[in-house]
């Protein structure tokens, strides 16, 4: 049997000495230095089978732990490059854990265990990324392993991180029908109370996307009922989603306090994408309800955007974009937001629909705050036509105010 290569050496190297609470100077040897063990961890240096021996030794595991048999395949490889990409997803490199993870789904004869094990962590690491097709894949991937595993909660996940894909794409009655999918599994499987919460939450969320807002008041409703009984990061994603509702209905007085009270409740070192994502919306609902720039405003924005770049989330530039056009909106510098906007329009990322066609709107504002005249109103009044046939009555509000208010201001 072979020792495992780099970066998997490495990988499980840290997680085995972080788990047991140890430093790297406890691993320090005659021929092992803590440097040495820095760069093992790191995955610059190969690993000698005296070194491996030693920290095999000095961690409490048998050595056998680091080696793989010579020609492995399978189940016998699929741990240790299992391993290896949570810590790289714990360590904040999303795309280092991809490539591990997509090596580990192509290995043959994987136990099933392992195998929704695997699917599901490569789909946090594209959720992390902000590559919504390719979390997507996976998750569909997933779906048949998480039907034929029996395992409740990941039942209801899985279609309900679908409903969140779809949402992003655009596809929002697909979005509706993955998370009332994963509500009737939650009710049919006497699923725990936060499953059932997070099956809500992704169909409240999709039913603002459709338009669909007396429904997604009603289910937001319930969502902020078990809400009380959530903690963490389930609770945060609760609060946003019942605060996208009261958004959707220009109502930013009764958004904010529960955005507020959503990033109370999340944690960075928890959840850093979260965190960040939370503060974006809570830049939003901030200029709406103050009509300016507070500090708080712009403090959340600095921090998402510091944080984003931190965890490589490229994907994210959109919202970030969007965020920050407000901002300068709200500034008067409407020759910066449009040209934020157009930035956030055309970067691949991770917002939906309605926040787009959002974007959108408050793009052609700005033009027309910046004397575009006629062929931003008529942008304007293309989006709020298209907007009342889709039933999206709530963005057609929003894009005829804009031209009431550009009429006024004219």
């Amino acid at each position: 049997m072979e020792l495992l290569g780099q970066p998997e050496f490495g990988r499980l190297l840290r997680r085995l000495r972080v788990e047991r609470g140890l430093s790297q100077a406890d691993l320090v040897g005659s021929k092992v230095s803590a440097s040495y063990v820095s760069r093992l961890e790191s995955g610059g240096r190969a690993v000698t089978p005296q070194a491996a021996a030693h920290l095999a030794e000095r961690l409490g595991v048998a050595l056998d732990v680091f080696r793989v048999a010579a020609g492995a395949v399978g189940a016998d490889r699929a741990p240790a490059l299992l391993a290896a990409a949570v810590t790289a997803l714990d360590d904040g490199a999303p795309a280092e854990a991809v490539g591990l993870l997509t090596t580990c789904a192509a290995l043959p004869d994987v136990s099933a265990d392992l195998a929704w094990q695997v699917l599901w962590h490569l789909a946090r690491a594209q959720e992390r990324l902000g590559d919504v097709r390719a979390r997507r894949d996976a998750l569909e991937r997933l779906r048949p392993v998480a039907h034929e595993s029996g395992i409740t909660p990941l039942r209801v996940r899985v279609p309900a991180a679908l409903s969140d894909c779809e949402r992003a794409l655009g596809e929002t009655e697909a979005a509706i029908a993955r998370a009332r999918e994963a509500l009737a599994v939650a009710a049919d499987e006497g699923a725990a109370h936060a499953d059932r919460a997070e099956a809500l939450r992704a169909l409240a969320a999709a039913e603002v996307a459709a338009g669909r807002l007396g429904e997604a008041e009603e289910h937001a409703a319930l969502l902020l009922e078990r809400a009380e009984e959530l903690s963490g990061g389930r609770r945060a994603r609760a609060l946003w989603t019942a605060a996208t509702v009261h958004a959707a209905r220009d109502a930013h007085d009764r958004a904010l306090p529960l955005l507020e009270e959503a990033l109370a409740s999340s944690d960075a070192r928890s959840d850093l994408l979260l965190w960040a994502r939370l503060r974006l919306a809570a830049v939003s609902a901030s200029v709406e309800v103050h009509g300016t720039v507070t500090a708080d405003t712009e403090r959340w924005c600095r921090e998402a955007e510091t944080a984003l770049v931190m965890m490589d989330g490229a994907g994210y530039l959109s919202e970030l974009r969007a965020a920050q056009a407000r901002i300068a909106f709200h500034r008067g510098d409407h020759a910066t937001a449009a040209d934020l906007c157009r930035e956030a329009l055309s970067a691949f990322g991770t917002m939906g629909h309605h926040d787009r066609v959002r974007t959108e709107i408050l793009l052609h504002e700005a033009e027309l705050a910046a004397g575009a005249g006629e062929p931003a109103a008529a942008e304007l009044r293309r989006i709020a036509e298209e907007s009342t046939r889709s039933g999206n009555l709530d963005l057609a509000t929003r894009a005829w105010k804009a031209l009431a208010e550009a009429a006024v201001k004219g």
